[in-house]
């Protein structure tokens, strides 16, 4: 079981799987197991929409059981090599090679040599063509689909476009081809019928003796160019009400809610925004419906409004005011990560304003207003002080700019821009005003596929370094904070975004060579990327540095997205000309292909009149202070402090508990824990005050919040205490440790503390490191044959603690006092006493009974 070597992992909750609305399901109804891979950090995936959806769509049905695996961390994929353990799920822990189907989202680009490190540590085959039917198949879908070539060799199958409707066609067909008992190019040949289904093995690619691609040939006249998958309209396809609430902070850790999907404005740079086209809205009732019972199902503090540019949306004012109507009162917060400039109003930031200022993000993309037309941006200078104006009048102190550098026909008074325009917004506040706070992001230009800039040349790694050397000078005359990502990362970002097969050996090469979470700078290595293309014979300019020419055979020639070619090179000549295309609007259109006339084009959903204002404050006539005794046990001994506060503060959220909150920029439920126990250790004994604003039933506090805890969590006591009730140290812990052997050994080892007068010991407080005297503090150190635990409903225990019920082995048992304010750590006095090593540590089980 993997849990046994958590202990010995950073962040061990990214590997528990047992998180608040995950499936677990009964293997004996199952016929299908899908994995829905992602190949980078689980804090990453976990921030991913689409993975929620397809995870909840797949576990709707009761024959098909779905579940996760992400990248493994440094540190966890070396204990796994080490002891040669297989990467598995989070949810069964079952290999992966023991899955039907495991699916990757292929995000972005840098990404890639994890999908060949998760496949190598499963002992599967990379190539497609060294696996059998005794193998998974492995598909691809995401955004990176629609250039698939460099992944190719890879794949079984690739989906173009969007999964909603597709993942349970592809499930069905393999349920099929289970039954029939078919050999695998069976499969692959069922499975290319589905629109969208791209098998990279059905097409042959031919070369030019100048590299360039001659031809991309499908081997089968069944077999043609493969259309995107398209939903026609998302009130119809299922949106994730319930997604698994993760134990640790993830990147984005909030309630998403997708509103539109597409985008009306066609920036020429934005890949998204031509692949995801037709521009299509959720209705906002619909919206308003999925809103409503993710708060219910997960207790989320804030709701992200998801889409390429929120503020597009038909509906958004109505949605702002009658979602922030609805919860303010209970401190949820809105935030509107994708944000145009010219659709934000002084209306929509009054309305985020209600609970807390959430980030503002503003991307101007370019310095000046040529360039900004070259890359059909259209942000007008004037609006977008008038809104840093604006959100500094209401409190914000610090805006975000966001900006790229190496565009299509960029000069030097086009860079020289950014930092003017980054300096002038310092002072939008006028005089008497304290500047805002800018911090000025920017990234280098990657041409993508299927954009009006496809066929542009990214510029070279020396001009990005001068670039970005020119930058930093310019915006710390400003007094701007410039971000930026390592050129050598968009380097090769540049070379896979647009690269063919052929780049599929240097991907392996990589690999070999150790090239892991290559959009981490830390374990980025350029370094071993050089050495992998040049052991390839290949080169990195020239995919990311060479222009293309219009009458070449591009990579992804025979993947349709919708949006024709020929769209594409009008495009481009009028963006060469400075000129603007116009929106995607009902009245206007630039035929770009996207639309047909089979239902397939732009649908906006109209708005009905907001609901009133619901919320009128609360009256706080009866406060109620309760303090509860909470236990941490089993598996949740993995969360750190942060992580089970979290978790209790959500809970009390779902169990709808009339919780206080505090006040200021970041209101949280008043729920205080009395210290924190360490990460890894387990307690019957923690103590939380949870202050109320009127009085509930102590049963039915209990009852509600114990429903709602996850497994290892819980309360196994309540009093009501005065307000007034000052918290004090806790003066003893009592401590048991299990996992010894050679107990004669440790007896021994007592005797000598016991005898001992003092022991100093230097320990580390909060204003540096501060003697304690650890055998003053520690008292009745003993052998035990059996735990004592204090009487508790043993009901009320996770499965994954009941084991230390039948404990067979020797127990160390101890006490520790608190003395002048101080207490030494638990661990310390271990090592201390037996004279253990940090790893010999981690291998223990530490468990608080009782505090005196």
């Amino acid at each position: 079981m993997i849990t046994g070597i958590l202990p010995f992992v950073s962040r061990p909750s990214r590997y528990l799987g047992n998180e608040v609305n995950s499936f677990h399901k009964d293997s004996e109804k199952v016929r299908v197991k899908f994995a829905l891979a992602f190949p980078d950090a689980y804090e990453v995936g976990m921030s991913h929409i689409g993975l929620q959806i397809l995870y909840s769509i797949l576990n709707s049905r009761d024959d098909i059981a779905c579940e996760r695996v992400f990248a493994p961390w440094i540190d966890m994929e070396a204990i796994l090599r080490s002891k040669g353990m297989p990467l598995v799920s989070l949810e069964s822990g079952l290999p992966l090679r023991n899955f039907d189907v495991i699916g990757f989202s292929l995000q972005y680009e840098l990404s890639y040599t994890n999908v060949l490190n998760m496949l190598d540590l499963s002992s599967i085959p990379l190539l497609a063509d060294e696996r059998d039917e005794n193998y998974p198949i492995i598909l691809a879908g995401g955004p990176c689909a629609f250039n698939p070539e460099p992944m190719a060799e890879f794949f079984d199958a690739i989906l173009i476009g969007e999964g909603e409707e597709a993942v349970l066609e592809i499930a069905d067909t393999v349920l099929r081809w289970k039954e029939a008992r078919g050999d695998k190019g069976a499969l692959l040949k069922e499975l290319s019928r589905i629109p969208g289904v791209y098998i990279p093995s059905f097409f042959k690619v031919r070369y030019n003796p100048d590299n360039t691609i001659a031809e991309i040939r499908p081997l089968s006249k069944e077999v043609g160019r493969v259309k995107k998958r398209l939903i026609r309209d998302l009130d119809k396809v299922p949106h994730s009400t319930r997604p698994i609430l993760p134990f640790m902070k993830v990147i984005h850790d909030r309630l998403t809610v997708e509103i539109a999907r597409g985008c009306k404005r066609g920036c020429r740079f934005c890949q998204a925004g031509f692949t995801y086209r037709p521009y299509r809205e959720r209705s906002l009732d619909q919206v308003e419906g999925i809103i409503h019972k993710g708060l219910a199902a997960t207790g989320y503090e804030e709701i992200s409004l998801l889409s390429l540019s929120a503020g597009d949306y038909t509906s958004i004012r109505e949605l702002l005011t009658d979602v922030m109507g609805r919860y303010a009162g209970e401190k949820v917060a809105i935030s509107l990560p994708s944000m145009r400039i010219e659709t934000l109003t002084q209306q929509m930031m009054d309305q985020i304003l209600r609970v807390r200022k959430t980030g503002f993000t503003m991307a101007p993309e370019a310095g000046t207003p040529r360039l900004r037309d070259v890359i059909n941006k259209g942000v007008e200078e004037d609006r977008l002080f008038e809104a840093t104006w604006h959100l500094s009048q209401r409190g914000w102190k610090s805006v975000k700019l966001y900006f790229m550098i190496g565009l299509p026909t960029e000069r030097e008074e086009d860079l020289r821009a950014v930092g003017e325009l980054s300096g002038r917004l310092r002072f939008v506040g006028g005089r008497g005003r304290a500047p805002i706070h800018v911090n000025t992001s920017v990234s280098t230009f990657v041409p993508k596929a299927h954009t009006p800039f496809q066929w542009e040349p990214q510029i070279p790694l020396p001009e990005i370094l001068d670039k970005h050397t020119c930058l930093r000078s310019k915006l710390r005359d400003h007094g701007v904070r410039l971000k930026w990502q390592d050129p050598r990362m968009s380097l090769l970002e540049g070379v896979f975004a647009r690269g063919d097969r052929r780049l599929s050996r240097v991907l392996m090469e990589a690999h070999n060579l150790g090239c892991r979470f290559d959009g981490w700078g830390e374990h980025f290595s350029f370094d071993l990327w050089k050495r992998a293309f040049d052991s390839c014979g290949v080169s990195m300019e020239c995919y990311a540095n060479r222009r293309r020419a219009f009458s070449e055979v591009l990579p992804w020639e025979h993947i349709d997205s919708g949006v024709e070619k020929e769209f594409l090179l009008r495009d481009w000549e009028r963006s060469m000309g400075g000129e603007m295309s116009l929106q995607c609007r009902e009245d206007s259109c630039e035929d770009c292909g996207a639309c047909d006339r089979n239902g397939t084009g732009l649908r906006l959903k109209r708005g009905v009149v907001p609901r009133p204002n619901i919320y009128q404050g609360r009256r706080v006539n009866s406060p109620m202070r309760i303090r509860a005794r909470v236990f941490k046990l089993g598996e949740a001994r993995f969360l750190s402090h942060l992580e089970m506060v979290t978790a209790f503060h959500r809970a009390a959220k779902r169990a709808h508990l009339p919780l206080l909150y505090s006040r200021g920029f970041h209101p949280l439920p008043k729920i205080r824990f009395e210290g924190a126990l360490p990460l890894g250790m387990e307690s019957l004994a923690e103590l939380a005050d949870f202050e109320l604003f009127e009085p509930i039933g102590m049963e039915t506090f209990m009852e509600k919040l114990n429903g709602e805890l996850p497994e290892g969590l819980g309360v196994s006591s309540l009093e009501i205490i005065s307000p007034s009730r000052r918290r004090g140290d806790i003066e003893e812990d009592h401590w048991c440790v299990l996992g010894f052997s050679q107990l004669n050994e440790l007896q021994e080892k007592i005797d000598v503390f016991l005898e001992r007068d003092q022991l100093i010991h230097a320990q580390r407080r909060k204003r540096g490191i501060g003697q304690i005297d650890l055998r003053s503090m520690v008292d009745k150190v003993g052998i035990r044959y059996t735990i004592p635990l204090p009487e508790t409903d043993a009901s009320q225990l996770p499965p994954s603690f009941r084991e230390v019920l039948n404990w067979k082995g020797g127990v160390i048992e101890f006490i520790l006092r608190g003395k002048d304010g101080q207490k030494p750590r638990a661990r310390e006095v271990i090592r201390w006493v037996f004279g253990l090593t940090e790893e010999e540590i981690k291998g223990l089980r530490f468990i608080k009974l009782v505090e005196r």
